[in-house]
Formats: structure tokens, sequence, C-alpha cells
């Protein structure tokens, strides 16, 4: 019985993240309500939350330019982009292309995420990357690309390795 416990511990404290972590930290630039799904691992973590809210906090600063936005990123840690002329996928090929480094990290953050998205995570992050009224988000500290998608009323989270 012990070891079983200590079992389930350890596979917890080697994930990624965890939900409540998420969560606290979402907390403070959205306004997330239910926990649709979450699932994390030492290489990963994707979560897919409610919003009970579309907007976006102040304590995160929000742009309308990729230029912009690696602008914030040199002096905080998270900004969201809310470019209505283009989809998040066009914005992460051009913060790729305006500064390779961070442009990466973001593309990093989703591609690795992609083993922790069940089929309602990746189904919501697909269509919230190619859909122009999205918001494209990302923590650099926690290295998390978040995807707020208003038409479906859902905040999409990707974390990669973090390495």
């Amino acid at each position: 019985m012990i070891l079983a416990g200590l079992a389930v511990w350890l596979a917890g404290a080697c994930a990624r993240d965890d939900e409540a972590a998420m969560r606290a930290r979402l907390m403070r630039w959205f306004s997330p309500g239910d926990t649709l799904a979450f699932k994390a691992s030492s290489s990963c973590a994707a979560g897919l939350f409610e919003l009970n809210d579309f907007n976006v906090k102040s304590a995160m600063p929000q742009v309308q330019t990729v230029p912009e936005m690696l602008s914030i990123l040199k002096r905080r840690d998270a900004v969201a982009l809310n470019d209505p002329t283009q989809p998040p996928d066009m914005a992460l090929v051009e913060l790729a292309n305006a500064e390779r480094a961070t442009g990466m990290r973001m593309r990093k953050a989703a591609l690795e995420s992609r083993d922790c998205m069940d089929d309602r995570i990746q189904s919501a992050f697909s269509y919230a990357l190619t859909d122009p009224r999205s918001v494209l988000a990302y923590d650099s500290t926690n290295e998390a690309l978040m995807l707020l998608y208003p038409q479906a009323g859902v905040l999409v989270v990707a974390m990669g390795s973090g390495e």
C-alpha cells in the first residue's frame, strides 16, 4: 500500500506541471471556469478550460502586433497578441522570422505539448490556432503557449518540456 502511494506521488512529482499550479497562473491573466481536460507528464502539459470571461486581465499586457509582443517580452514574462488580421499560427511564423529564439520556444511548446493532448484539447487547439479571432498569449517563465478561443468559450494551454 505504501509503495503504491509512493509511486503515485512520484508520478505526480515528475509531471511538467499540475492542474492546480496551471490554474493558479492562469487566474492572474484570464477567468478560467471548469477544467474540461488536463494531462501532464515529465515532458509536457496541456489543459483546456472553460472561460467565465473572454477578456485578458490587465496583469497581462495585450498588444496587436508581433513587434509589440517581442518588445514586451524583453521586459515582462507574459504578453497576449490580439491581432484580428491574422490567426495565431501565422503569428507564430512571423514571431520565428522576427526573433528566431523566442519564436522557436513558442513553437516548441506547441509541438511538444501534443503528447499531452487528448482529442478534445487537440481539436480546440487546432481550431483556435487557425481562427484570427483567437488571442495568442505566452508565458516565457513557464514556456506556456496559451490560446484564448472565444468562438468556443475556451482557453487552451500548451507546455513542452521547458528545456
